[in-house]
């Protein structure tokens, strides 16, 4: 069975040569290899055309720079396989992950087949796997837990289009209909389409996709119109879910996952109170961070203009972070530090995650009280703070822009 892989460069070329390698260097041979030039400025360029040289399945296409769902776009115009897979310019995978994931294919017959993926940060490398057990799946048997697992957040099917294996007319319908304008989310928002779509999903334990957490790919916020951007991809997926899921069941996850969302990537329109979601702190108060992945980073950046002062930052993989440049210690240093500070706040989205982090804390000899996580009433109610966000105008999130 052909299949097309599709890479969109964009200056990558500090990892490209790592990532094309490993995908020529597959077990399973029978690949259209498609780079898409976005535009690079680096040497990208030049590396994609010396490796199209090199093996005859490598298709070069150049563009000028529109972002990345205009370089999916691209690639998938140019795909030729029954199934499209995808490879981030900046990840690697594993020699045998493409012939594992179309034996998967081939075994359960299904449209969409979806993996695992290892988190690499430095030289700590984490499995990650969907909720929704391994098995094969009618979409209307997974579409109660598709987006949300049931704890905050934890998806049931994770978004990520690298970690999938999609049947090609229904992954370009699905891509070719996203907005240009969306640059967070983009995975989302075709993924879920697709799996509207497919007949039957293949849930497997498979984990040979390296997702490398570099530090220039580490977060994509800062753009002033990110609010703008957020509503035009949850608009377009409640369009999607009322098309394909009637019944609704999709609509109580799609407002679990704006929330999460919105206070991952712009978690100051909550409220004038810092940090709502939390419970709501003063604004003076001393902090530990703990956590500096992407929602830690925001965090950071967001209390430090809030006037809040932050006593220290932590994560266990603070060694990786440290050679970034950044000024992450070790959790042990949270014992030198008592007396020191009012709250704990903990840096992540994940509620089993949130909860083991509690645990070593209290162990620690962190009171319980000074420990925040997301209150009871975000998660679960439509309080003031969560419900009252999703309706704010740009107008009220540049007003707070200036606060800040």
């Amino acid at each position: 069975m052909p299949i097309s892989v599709i890479v969109p460069v964009y200056n990558a070329g500090q990892y490209l040569d790592k990532c094309i390698s490993s995908i020529v260097d597959q077990t399973y041979h029978d690949l259209q290899i498609i780079l898409v030039d976005d535009g690079s400025t680096d040497c990208s360029a030049e590396i994609c055309s010396r490796h199209a040289q090199a093996d005859a399945r490598i298709q070069v296409v150049h563009k000028e720079n529109g972002g990345v769902v205009s370089a999916r776009k691209a690639g998938v115009q140019a795909a030729c396989g029954e199934f499209i897979g995808w490879v981030d310019a900046d990840d690697w995978i594993e020699p045998d992950y493409f012939r594992q994931m179309v034996q998967a294919q081939l075994e359960s017959g299904a449209d969409f087949v979806a993996a695992g993926h290892y988190h690499d940060i430095g030289a700590d490398s984490r499995m990650v796997f969907n909720s929704i057990p391994a098995g094969v799946y009618k979409n209307c048997e997974i579409l109660p837990g598709l987006l949300y697992s049931g704890s905050f957040f934890e998806y049931g099917l994770q978004p990520h289009v690298y970690t999938k294996l999609i049947r090609s007319s229904i992954l370009k319908k699905a891509q070719m209909q996203v907005d240009e304008r969306i640059y967070a989310g983009e995975d989302a928002a075709v993924v879920y389409p697709s799996v509207l779509e497919a007949e039957s999903i293949c849930i497997t334990p498979i984990c040979g996709y390296h997702y490398v957490q570099h530090q220039g790919s580490m977060t994509k916020t800062g753009n002033h119109d990110e609010l703008d951007r957020f509503h035009i991809l949850t608009d377009y997926l409640e369009h999607v879910f009322r098309q394909k899921d009637p019944s609704g069941s999709l609509a109580m996850q799609l407002g679990m996952y704006k929330k999460y969302f919105l206070f991952l990537r712009s978690m100051d329109v909550f409220d004038k109170m810092v940090l709502l979601p939390y419970g709501g702190i003063p604004a003076h108060s001393r902090v530990v961070v703990y956590g500096a992945g992407v929602l830690g980073q925001n965090m950071h950046q967001y209390l430090t203009g809030c006037g809040v002062e932050i006593v220290l930052w932590a994560d266990r993989n603070y060694g990786d972070y440290r050679s970034r440049g950044m000024q992450v210690d070790d959790p042990q240093s949270i014992r030198q530090h008592a007396g020191q500070y009012d709250y704990v706040l903990i840096a992540n989205t994940a509620e089993s995650t949130a909860a083991a982090i509690r645990k070593d804390l209290v162990q620690a000899g962190v009171p319980e009280g000074k420990i925040r996580w997301f209150t009871d009433e975000f998660i679960h109610g439509n309080g003031s703070g969560a419900g009252s966000a999703l309706l704010r105008s740009k107008a009220v999130q540049e007003e707070n822009d200036g606060r800040g």
